[in-house]
């Protein structure tokens, strides 16, 4: 019995302890409910009198919509020659493969990759002379010895026809020295040339770049052993560079010689402008494309053969048509538009005594369709008629921050320099907000 009665007390005060804290935690929660309640209360109420006291209509009034910072082009009609962008490469106009003349070893090599040399002037290597030197003075004895036949025989001619008149010799006599004079004098015109030629190779052996390049590879080393047509290195010419591309054959009649194409190279902002040298008529059967070649400046070496580019050609003939900048058009799947500037009729409408300065501002799209373009403008034409009034020479479009319009939105024309950046604002579609 007392076991039991203990239990019994320990299970009533763990009741009391559970429902003091149910308590507790009720009378806390009503504290807090009420001071949220009463900052609420009071956060309205200074927004209504801040708006009382501003003369607006405090939280009952509709919100004004700010201006929306925009920057515009003009329309403008004018000629516009329609291009189309190819790819292509960069090439050498000369290559060469320079081999050797004179057989032999290689005595010295004096450029390796990469280096530049002059036409005419840099030895590019030399090949061993030791035979031919020694050719060179066997051959000049044999030239003394010929000589010395040859006058030898020539004074027993003198002495032969001189007995020919004494009749003490015979013309047979006088036939064969005559005979042997002439043999003598082929043999030396022989060993003289020679001679020549061993003096020609002497020459050669210093191999020298045929034009001004750069050595792009080279094929042998000194200490070896080469035969006459052996390559030693390979040359580009320098200077000068050419720009081919394969050219369709609908661009292909826009284009004549001495044509001013500009060629910009891949992967960075140089764009230089060259002249059409050639055009190749025998173009590829399957693609329906022919060669052209555009000189250009090799900029100091800057451009090198195998380097990609893009040029534009020719697309159509040049005509006269709308023009705005690329940027003012928003290319769409299904449409293309503009938006144009305008004034806010309505604003004036409502507040014809402004005090800001210019008339309010608006914009709304015009769909266009893109008949040709070049690297800056496109050309372009309404889709609907009611729209070529609005969309006509001196006519303002947006061509930055156009991509966050709602027709009919306030805009101001920003004429900051400084590209123009979204930041969170109230406004929906998180263009900067304008006080």
């Amino acid at each position: 019995m007392p076991v039991m009665l203990r239990s019994l007390k320990k299970v009533a005060d763990t009741s009391e302890k559970h429902a003091v804290f149910l308590l507790s935690t009720a009378a806390t929660m009503l504290a807090a409910g009420v001071l949220i309640g009463y900052g609420i209360w009071g956060s309205v109420g200074e927004s209504e009198d801040a708006g009382s006291a501003k003369g607006g209509p405090g939280r009952s009034g509709p919100p004004s919509t700010p201006a929306m910072l925009v920057r515009v082009g003009t329309v403008q009609r004018e000629q516009i020659a329609p291009t189309r962008t190819l790819l292509g490469d960069l090439i050498p106009v000369r290559t060469a493969a320079v081999a050797t003349e004179v057989p032999g070893r290689v005595a010295e090599v004096f450029v390796d990759e990469g280096s530049t040399v002059v036409g005419g002037e840099t030895v590019l290597a030399r090949v061993d002379g030791t035979w031919e030197t020694l050719q060179e003075k066997k051959i000049a004895a044999q030239i003394d010895q010929a000589n010395a036949t040859l006058r030898f025989e020539q004074a027993e001619m003198a002495r032969l026809k001189k007995l020919l008149n004494q009749q003490a010799a015979s013309t047979s006599e006088v036939d064969a020295k005559l005979a042997i004079i002439e043999q003598t004098q082929a043999s030396l015109d022989e060993l003289e040339a020679s001679l020549q030629e061993v003096r020609t190779r002497m020459e050669r052996l210093n191999i020298i770049a045929p034009f001004d390049g750069e050595v792009v590879s080279k094929h042998t080393e000194v200490g070896e052993y080469i035969a006459v047509g052996a390559p030693i290195v390979d040359i580009v010419s320098t200077g000068r560079i050419d720009a081919k591309a394969m050219v369709p054959q609908q661009n292909l009649s826009l284009l004549k010689l001495g044509d001013a194409i500009a060629v910009k190279l891949d992967h960075t902002d140089v764009e230089i402008t060259g002249n059409v040298v050639a055009i190749n008529s025998k173009g590829s059967l399957d693609s329906r494309t022919f060669p052209v070649r555009i000189a250009l400046d090799d900029q100091n070496g800057r451009l090198k053969p195998g380097m990609g580019v893009s040029l534009d050609v020719p697309a159509m003939p040049p005509s006269t048509e709308l023009l705005v900048p690329r940027d003012a058009v928003l290319t769409k799947p299904d449409e293309s538009v503009v938006w144009i500037l305008e004034i806010d009729t309505r604003a004036l409408e409502q507040n014809p005594k402004r005090d800001t300065p210019g008339k309010p501002m608006t914009t709304r799209p015009v769909p266009v369709k893109i008949l040709s373009h070049t690297a800056e403008q496109f050309a372009i034409a309404c889709v609907r008629t009611a729209d070529e009034a609005a969309l006509k020479p001196g006519a303002q479009v947006v061509t930055e921050g156009l991509e966050r319009l709602v027709p009919g939105v306030p805009v101001r024309i920003d004429a900051d320099g400084q590209p123009l950046v979204a930041v969170p604002g109230s406004y929906p579609n998180g263009q900067q907000m304008v006080d």
